[in-house]
């Protein structure tokens, strides 16, 4: 890159945030980062966020960037069920705090919004297309789809040059939560792994590193108008099938018990229709098999009480 481009993403230090770090920084951008840890030893450029008042204004207006990615807030729909204003504050609000700060200090930078599949809930029919009626499930939904209105606010107003990125089940090494995690940990400690639903719900898989090369083919190639982009690989896959994928490569013998009880806030069947970033150039790396074995030997090179 001759001239190098600066970057901010925002909660730098989560699952998506940490691996977006490291994939700009490797293709030679300048890469910040902001989220709500206690400063360290980084590798790059880092802002200590407070929760209750982000210094967003002063981090836009202490220097300029070309692009900002915002993979901060919360992603956990059962904690929004129960922590509805605090999901709020953290997936709603908070985007309207950031972009406010872009529009007063830095309005020539380029905004990506990590949304959510989840403002779709449970569609009429699948493959689910940008413009499917969105009806979200959970709080966690809801606000996603309120941030979405306030980036359409921003561009129809403020001209803010932005695109918005709705990921579904996004997967790979640093994940700690949801279903491959859940599998390992009670693999390791339950004789009979227990799960939620019946096994023939379906989900539509995207390893980290795709995700990654989404956010590359948006950047160069959207026309940032409040485009909107489904992050998936266009292929529904049960439950029961990614289980199974994984005791294989755990190499456990162990039987997987469906419970039969739909979880509140969880859709049933997932696929995602994703011509649109096809044709900005995406086009999956990761194979589930490769992605599932990868994420095992991830899960077991951790400390057992992790």
């Amino acid at each position: 890159m001759t001239n190098k481009q600066t970057i901010i993403i925002l909660g730098s230090e989560g699952f998506i945030g940490s691996h977006l770090v490291k994939y700009f920084t490797s293709l030679g951008y300048s890469v910040a980062g902001c989220d709500l840890l206690e400063d360290f030893q980084r590798g790059y450029q880092y802002f200590k966020v407070s929760r209750l008042a982000p210094e967003w204004n002063e981090i836009f207006s202490d220097a300029k960037y070309d692009y900002c990615i915002n993979a901060a807030g919360s992603g956990n729909v059962p904690y929004s069920m129960s922590h509805p204003l605090i999901d709020f504050e953290a997936n709603t609000l908070d985007a309207l705090r950031i972009l406010e700060a872009i529009r007063q200090f830095n309005p020539q930078c380029k905004y990506i919004h990590i949304s959510s599949a989840a403002v779709y809930g449970n569609p009429a029919s699948l493959p689910i297309k940008e413009e499917a009626i969105a009806h979200p499930l959970s709080p966690y939904g809801w606000h996603k789809l309120m941030s979405e209105q306030i980036c359409r606010e921003y561009y129809e107003i403020y001209s803010i040059a932005l695109a918005i990125v709705r990921p579904f089940s996004v997967y790979g090494n640093g994940l700690r939560k949801q279903l491959l995690w859940d599998l390992c940990k009670k693999i390791r400690q339950d004789e009979k792994v227990g799960l939620f639903g019946t096994g023939n719900e379906s989900r539509d898989f995207i390893h980290i590193a795709d995700l990654c090369f989404v956010m590359e083919c948006i950047m160069k190639n959207s026309s940032f108008k409040a485009d909107i982009y489904n992050a998936a690989n266009g292929s529904e896959v049960t439950v029961r099938h990614m289980a199974n994928l994984l005791l294989e490569a755990y190499g456990s013998k162990k039987s997987i018990i469906f419970n039969g009880e739909q979880r509140v806030g969880d859709p049933v069947n997932w696929r995602a229709d994703i011509s649109r970033i096809q044709s900005l150039g995406y086009k999956a790396v990761t194979t589930l098999e490769a992605g599932v074995s990868e994420y095992v030997s991830y899960f077991k090179s951790l400390p057992p009480r992790s």
